[in-house]
């Protein structure tokens, strides 16, 4: 018990001594070196820019995101912007899952899992496969 004591004490005695040592100064800082100064910006000419070529138009063709997995999200898109609360569950696929900000998830891909992220405002942010 003795050989405890002996070491418990001078374990106490060695955090006190080395409390005492600092005085409570800031550590002195090195001095800033004096301001550069700065270079003046030389620009190039327009003229020396690529072309970025000519504009495409696309009509009226829809623009179509691409989709992965097959849990059958395409069928649900028209949910996004929406209250969560109007997603019928008797609608969606048997394996979904509903996630919002803070939720813990499982990092695992299944494509045929329907996830269904919810945003802070309570609406339907997107829906993905895994």
């Amino acid at each position: 018990m003795k050989p405890v004591l002996a070491l418990f004490t001078g374990l106490a005695a060695g955090v006190l001594l080395t409390g005492c040592a600092f005085d409570g100064a800031p550590a002195p800082r090195a001095a800033m070196p004096a301001p550069q100064p700065q270079a003046s910006v030389v620009s190039e000419p327009a003229s020396d820019m690529p072309s970025m070529g000519a504009v495409q138009d696309i009509g009226t063709a829809a623009f179509q995101r691409p989709i992965t997995g097959s849990c059958g999200m395409e069928n649900f898109q028209h949910h996004v912007g929406q209250p969560r609360i109007e997603v019928d569950s008797r609608t969606l696929p048997a394996n979904y899952r509903v996630v919002g900000r803070y939720s813990r998830v499982t990092m695992e891909y299944i494509p045929e899992r329907l996830t269904i992220r919810i945003a802070d405002d309570d609406t339907v942010e997107s829906l993905t496969c895994g």
